[in-house]
């Protein structure tokens, strides 16, 4: 039976993953995805648990539920994850200008 990548290649191999992760979930809005739009602020992982701290692009998104759902999912996913919990924080409040640049281009914002 194969090691859980936590085990076999530490934190760091297991934060590249989840960034990794964080890039397949996508605003349905929008149609880019959390990392790209600057929504996620933070991520930490310690021995298989991940923190994440993101924010939504307003307090009153309509899927503001389903957002944190779905990357509770796609972490949990990784092999070796055993925890997964997500934060939402609305300190720094999102702006546009967080977006990455390939973001913005997507938007015909550049």
């Amino acid at each position: 039976m194969a090691q859980p990548l936590a085990d076999t290649l530490g934190d760091a191999a297991l934060e590249q993953e989840a960034w990794q992760r964080l890039q397949e979930v996508y605003d349905p809005e929008l149609g880019i995805d959390l990392v790209n739009l600057g929504l996620v602020y933070e991520l930490q992982v310690h021995k298989g648990a991940l923190v994440v701290a993101m924010t939504l692009t307003t307090p009153g998104c309509p899927m503001g539920g389903s957002i944190p759902d779905q990357v509770r999912f796609r972490l949990g996913m990784i092999p070796g994850v055993r925890e997964v919990e997500v934060e939402l924080v609305w300190q720094p409040p999102w702006e546009p200008e967080m977006m990455s640049p390939a973001a913005k281009q997507a938007l015909g914002w550049s």
